[in-house]
């Protein structure tokens, strides 16, 4: 047997707990019993000259279209890492300054499309404003972690986010225009734009009477690791492996004294990694037994660029620095060495 763990379950994610429970619970609710009510979610382009603003609030909290809630499903389950890395409290800010920015932009968008003259027809409902803004932290901070490479180009597990995201966009033009506004408050929430993320946030004292009341039905226990036989499928070990690396970063980041910018590291090898040890240990031995003068050598060859990029993701310059010298200036085996030995 080989033991495999990773931040599965909802354990540190209630806000995402709640949400799905929502998301299915509503769309069973207004598919059939209330489906007569259905009108009440539907909006066009037309919500300045007709006042549907209510019809569009209500439209991005109810889905009412299956394929478009199964989708979104796997992306907020796949999201809910963000929830443990803001913090319940950030995270509910992070979607609430995103939805009311992404509707501005819709309403501006709509303007600009009354006045060439476009039509278009009823927009989507659901919680595209809140999840396509995620995308935003998911390709900026997320490492790349290849699991398969397919004619040249790695497959990473942030791969079918994207073609989730990218069915959901194309399939017609309205879901296009949603989620481009979408993207678009994602990015300006990042640059804090207007200060956008002191003004729009959550109270404590709120967020403390949520917790006291919802906490303990939403509140998941710690999941268990979980155990894989020899014969289990090759990918599922990698996505494994690949949400391990994951945590330990997040814990890293947490760790931190200062808020830290992860930038986007190319993407890990993890077939290397049955003998990653082995030859860190050797090469350390070897270092070891240089002379001072051969030790000066190997610290001038360290790649500053690389150095510089590792102190990005949190860890010390000394530590890139010893990673990179045991590594042979290999980022791929430095990079699992550092998280390896968090």
């Amino acid at each position: 047997m080989i033991a495999l763990s990773g931040p599965s379950g909802f354990h540190g994610a209630p806000v995402t707990k709640f949400i799905l429970c929502h998301a299915f619970m509503t769309y069973l609710l207004f598919s059939f019993p209330l489906q007569h009510f259905q009108y009440l979610f539907r909006y066009n382009q037309e919500v300045l000259a007709t006042n549907q603003f209510k019809r569009m609030f209500f439209s991005k909290l109810v889905f009412l279209d299956l394929p478009d809630l199964l989708f979104t499903a796997m992306l907020i389950y796949n999201f809910r890492m963000f929830e443990r890395r803001f913090g319940s409290r950030k995270f509910v800010s992070h979607l609430l300054a995103t939805l009311l920015l992404g509707s501005l932009l819709e309403l501006m968008a709509f303007a600009v499309l009354n006045r060439l003259e476009i039509r278009l027809g009823d927009m989507p409902t659901g919680l595209f404003s809140l999840v396509f803004p995620l995308y935003v932290p998911l390709y900026c901070t997320v490492p790349r972690v290849a699991l398969v490479t397919l004619l040249g180009v790695p497959v990473t597990g942030k791969t079918i986010n994207y073609i989730l995201g990218l069915q959901m966009a194309t399939s017609r033009i309205e879901n296009l225009v949603v989620v481009a506004c979408a993207l678009v408050s994602g990015i300006l929430w990042r640059v804090n734009f207007l200060k956008i993320q002191k003004f729009l946030q959550v109270p404590k004292l709120v967020g403390n009477q949520f917790d006291y009341c919802l906490g303990r039905f939403l509140e998941s226990p710690v999941s268990k690791s979980l155990a894989l036989p020899m014969g289990a499928t090759l990918e599922l070990q990698q996505r494994e492996r690949m949400d391990r690396l994951e945590q330990q970063m997040m814990m890293s980041a947490l760790q931190a004294s200062r808020r830290v910018e992860i930038g986007r590291p190319q993407p890990l090898d993890l077939a290397a990694g049955s003998n990653l040890f082995d030859s860190l240990n050797m090469n350390r031995h070897i270092q070891r037994s240089q002379s001072g003068a051969s030790h000066n050598i190997g610290d001038n060859n360290v790649s500053e660029e690389q150095v510089r990029r590792f102190v990005e993701m949190g860890f010390s310059d000394e530590r890139a620095r010893q990673a990179l010298r045991s590594a042979n200036n290999n980022p791929t085996l430095a990079t699992n060495f550092l998280l390896q030995n968090m």
